[in-house]
């Protein structure tokens, strides 16, 4: 029974991370050649191989080489790097103080029709990414739904007008092409992803500890800090995983809102398997994100098993 998922898993998993590695330690060069003179007085030259051609050689050949990691560690890509990682990192974070409340309103036993509305709140993800994206760019751009609002509260409130002014703010507000419209673009898209796996462990939260809880003269914080956000823990570093995974690799959203002014490490990569047509460069730089985040996940899961809850629930 096990033999579909191996197949599938060596086809679509272990094929692809190997093609990754094998670009990610090799790299192009020209092949080496010497110019002849042949009998007839005319230059030729002639390959490794002993191959002899008229024209000078393009070929290139492939070999294993660390060039590509002595180029990733320049300090522009470590500055990209840890930019990106800021970002994902505040992503997320914000991510988590909006989710995790809204997951807790959403299993709350008086909450009618949760179910309504967690199909709501992941409506959104029903559509098109880019089409997500563009939406939010019509909003904040200079002759956005957001500033033509703004100015007509400008053009009827005088004091209004005169605050912002007096704040240093322009005609147009700009919200986009800065880290914060990437955040926001971020923060929209992913959110969803921290709700629904902690809505779902807390959905699965025995109700009868509560009420134990309750019963023992706990209070409702006790009961939430003993009870309910212990048992969540699995939920939230679902949550994390999920959200700062794709965070940190993305690039459509730092292009189309961040327009090229904030480069992420993921816009790097994509540049060079795109205009570049550095595969190489591009699948090292891959490798080092993917290093990054397989060690940020790691200390995830081990703090997860460390924040294990225990089978009892003391209340003191």
């Amino acid at each position: 029974m096990i033999l579909p998922f191996a197949l599938w898993a060596i086809i679509f998993i272990v094929l692809p991370l190997l093609l990754i590695v094998w670009y990610g330690i090799t790299i192009e060069v020209p092949v080496e050649y010497t110019e002849i003179t042949l009998e007839n007085g005319e230059t030729a030259y002639q390959l490794e191989d002993g191959t002899v051609q008229n024209v000078e050689p393009w070929q290139k050949k492939t070999v294993v080489s660390i060039d590509n990691f002595k180029r990733m560690l320049e300090p522009m890509y470590l500055r990209l790097l840890l930019r990106s990682l800021k970002i994902a990192l505040i992503t997320t974070l914000i991510c988590l103080i909006l989710g995790y409340p809204v997951a807790l309103i959403l299993t709350g036993k008086d909450f009618k029709r949760p179910t309504l509305w967690l199909m709501l709140l992941i409506l959104p993800m029903w559509m098109n990414f880019l089409l997500r994206t563009y939406s939010w760019m019509s909003i904040l751009e200079n002759t956005g739904i957001l500033n033509s609002w703004i100015t007509s509260l400008r053009e009827k409130i005088p004091a209004f007008d005169s605050w912002l002014t007096s704040m240093g703010v322009g005609k147009k507000i700009v919200f986009l092409y800065n880290e914060n419209a990437v955040i926001l673009g971020m923060v929209y898209n992913y959110l969803s992803f921290m709700i629904m796996p902690i809505y779902t462990v807390i959905e699965k939260i025995d109700r009868s500890l509560l009420e134990a809880a309750a019963d023992l003269g706990a209070s409702p914080r006790q009961s939430f800090l003993k009870v309910t956000l212990p048992y969540s823990i699995p939920g939230v570093m679902e949550g994390i995983t999920m959200v700062f995974v794709p965070a940190v690799t993305t690039f459509v959203i730092s292009q189309l809102m961040g327009g090229g002014k904030v480069p992420l490490i993921g816009d790097i990569i994509q540049n060079q398997f795109g205009k570049s047509s550095d595969w190489h460069f591009g699948a090292t730089l891959s490798l080092l994100v993917m290093v990054v985040v397989l060690a940020l996940m790691g200390t995830l899961q081990q703090i997860d098993k460390e924040e294990n809850p225990q089978k009892e629930v003391r209340i003191i």
